[in-house]
């Protein structure tokens, strides 16, 4: 089995990685974008509506006035980008003994959505990259240096050809197959604390270079996923019933199981709408493991209906996602863990990563806005710009 050989290895096909690609092709720089979902898009993850051209976001969704680059990148690929409705009063959710209270005058800052959906963003940049140069359902089981390439060994649920790098077998009913790959440059496009573990036990021909590759590891582990451990419910109306109250969707509640609620809302110039509230669960993952996917989902309908009235559960559709059981999202680390903001010091390391030819791409990685949409977007760029550098 003959190890098919590329420029440049991209590991993990969320934002950062696909952003990666997006550019690499652009300057015609060889690459494959290697990724363990089915789908791309990481943690920006949208499922359908009954407009087909809009998804509720069940992960990221915001974009804030600041956050430039990532403005600019949904302007530059004709994305339209609007403003989070905000519009009436909110409602604070004190105890569940006494009615919702109604607030006027919560005023939050401006934020911004893209319309149709996050997922329109991972879309549009997948259209500007050649399906062959990517491998879905792709595991990378393990990393070797030989200190001119990486080698990769990987094991791959998707369709593969009869090429030389790949050897099928079967495991039950699942045809799988183990694939090996070589690369000049690798970039890390994944949440830290999921590839950890590779670099801890990464193969290399230097003592010097295992001992930095396994100290990385152990940065990588110690370094939070943003959001890994959260779980998103959303539901959909035909009619915005809260806003014909004179309410925003906006609501804090000390109650649970959603700790706050939004509205998802989106229409459009030409007539389409879709209607919708969004609400982020309080209940720390241990607990949720405790109750169905479906339990979760009456509660959460419950709470709307207690603070928004009978009208809530007259839904059209309904979605819930768990993050902390997404394991190629969140460790057990992240979900035993308190939600922090990510920061990892990396600045005494860039002259050795830059040697290995190694670049971190994640969001986490930003030394800017580090866990956010636009950290993914700036990573992205810094890694593609020091790859550049060497060509």
């Amino acid at each position: 089995m003959r190890e098919k050989q590329t420029a440049v290895g991209i590991i993990g096909g969320g934002l950062a990685g696909i952003y990666t690609a997006y550019l690499l092709a652009k300057n015609n720089i060889p690459f494959e974008l290697i990724e363990a979902k089915p789908i791309l898009g990481g943690r920006i993850y949208g499922e359908k509506t009954h407009v087909s051209d809009y998804k509720i976001d069940l992960g990221p969704s915001w974009i804030f006035p600041h956050q430039q680059e990532i403005q600019s990148l949904a302007t530059d690929l004709g994305l339209q980008l609007i403003e989070q409705y905000t519009a009436g009063d909110a409602i604070f959710q004190r105890n569940s003994h006494e009615p919702a209270q109604q607030i006027r005058g919560v005023a939050p800052p401006p934020m911004y959505r893209i319309l149709g959906g996050t997922t329109k963003l991972i879309d549009s940049l997948a259209n500007g990259i050649n399906p062959q140069y990517r491998r879905l359902s792709t595991m990378v089981n393990s990393l070797r240096f030989d200190g001119e390439r990486w080698h990769l060994a990987l094991l791959t649920n998707s369709l593969v050809d009869d090429s030389d790098d790949c050897r099928q077998f079967n495991v039950g009913t699942q045809t799988s197959a183990a694939c090996s790959a070589s690369f000049e440059h690798i970039v890390i496009a994944t949440p830290p604390r999921v590839i950890a573990h590779l670099f801890t036990n990464a193969e290399t021909t230097s003592d010097n270079t295992t001992t930095f590759l396994c100290a990385l590891g152990d940065k990588f582990k110690q370094t939070p996923t943003w959001m890994a451990a959260q779980a998103k419910f959303a539901v959909t109306y035909d009619s915005p019933f809260w806003r014909e109250r004179g309410l925003s969707g906006q609501a804090f509640s000390q109650v649970g199981p959603l700790g706050e609620i939004h509205d998802a809302s989106f229409e459009d110039s030409k007539g389409n709408s879709v209607f919708a509230l969004f609400g982020f669960v309080g209940i720390p993952f241990a607990h949720r493991q405790q109750a169905s996917s479906e339990k979760m989902k009456n509660a959460c309908l419950d709470q709307l209906s207690a603070i928004f009235g009978s009208k809530a559960v007259r839904y059209t559709q309904i979605y819930y996602k768990d993050w902390g059981a997404d394991n190629f999202t969140a460790t057990n680390l992240d979900q035993n863990q308190a939600s922090a903001h990510p920061h990892i010091d990396l600045a005494s390391d860039q002259a050795q990563l830059q040697q290995l030819k190694l670049y971190l791409a994640t969001s986490e990685f930003s030394e800017n806005e580090a866990g956010y949409m636009e950290g993914a977007v700036l990573a992205a760029k810094r890694a593609v710009k020091n790859i550049l550098s060497t060509v």
